[in-house]
């Protein structure tokens, strides 16, 4: 079997409970570094599988699964045990609790909260390799991103994606469901209102056009805007903003376009 392993020697009690689990089922198959590799199909060097055991860092979930198949262990307990050692690393920059339950999410950054705690407590994956485990653009690393950085929100779709990948329980996919469903629909309540308004304001041109592409926009998470507060503005004030959301580009009193500082997603 080689020389004796060096002590684990590390804080994160998750990476410990994983490295000494892995040195278990190997010394369990009596197998050596070189010949895990070999059960690998040499995927991975017998330098890289002994540095996953080693208790210096967290490897990588891929490593971590084949070094397990390996052995003949738990793939299931692969993965939950990565999850927990990553969860604990992430832990000292979160406070794991303070996001609402799915049931109690009642708008966008409150789900988003609930979902960039859930990505943590399932071991924060590279948005890669969650990518990649998701299939062929299921899950785009970009939108991600934007979601887990507060600007943008999944799609249904994608929703579910993300579930499957975080490993949350499929019985507990409605509850998410459910939560994305309230948030659109209140998002959307309020600039169909806005645009219905201001549908039936004169101006001379035609705005059902612009209207219907800005809420097709809005739908396709592609626009992130804000309605505007009223605070510290007169009512006409509080008109030309309804006005521009209304009409995408508003004209001003010679008739010249202004540009709107409008932030895109997409």
């Amino acid at each position: 079997m080689g020389r004796p392993e060096k002590p684990i020697a590390t804080l994160n009690l998750g990476l410990l409970a994983l490295a000494g689990w892995l040195r278990e089922i190997r010394t369990n198959a009596q197998l050596t570094y070189v010949e895990l590799a070999a059960r690998t199909g040499n995927a991975y060097s017998a330098t890289t599988l002994q540095r996953a055991a080693s208790g210096k860092y967290i490897p990588r979930l891929p490593v971590v699964e084949a070094y397990a198949v390996a052995c003949g262990g738990s793939l299931e307990q692969a993965r939950r045990r990565w999850r927990h050692a990553r969860a604990v690393e992430h832990r000292a920059a979160l406070a794991f609790g303070s996001a609402p339950r799915p049931r109690l999410v009642e708008n966008a950054a409150e789900l988003r909260a609930a979902l960039r705690e859930m990505y943590h407590r399932a071991g924060a994956m590279p948005l890669r390799e969650m990518e990649r485990r998701a299939g062929l653009g299921r899950l785009p690393r970009t939108t991600m991103r934007r979601m887990l950085d507060g600007t943008t929100m999944l799609s249904k779709d994608q929703m579910l994606a993300f579930l499957t990948v975080c490993d949350v329980p499929e019985r507990e996919h409605q509850d998410w469901l459910d939560a994305l469903s309230r948030v659109w629909d209140k998002r959307h309540s309020w600039y169909d209102n806005e645009l219905f308004k201001n549908l039936h304001e004169p101006t001379g041109t035609n705005l059902h056009k612009p209207a219907e592409q800005f809420i097709r926009d809005e739908r396709n998470h592609r626009m992130e805007r804000k309605p505007p507060s009223g605070r510290g503005r007169s009512t006409s004030n509080a008109g030309a903003q309804r006005s521009q959301f209304a009409r995408g580009r508003p004209a001003n009193k010679n008739g010249k376009w202004l540009k709107l500082g409008v932030t895109t997603t997409g």
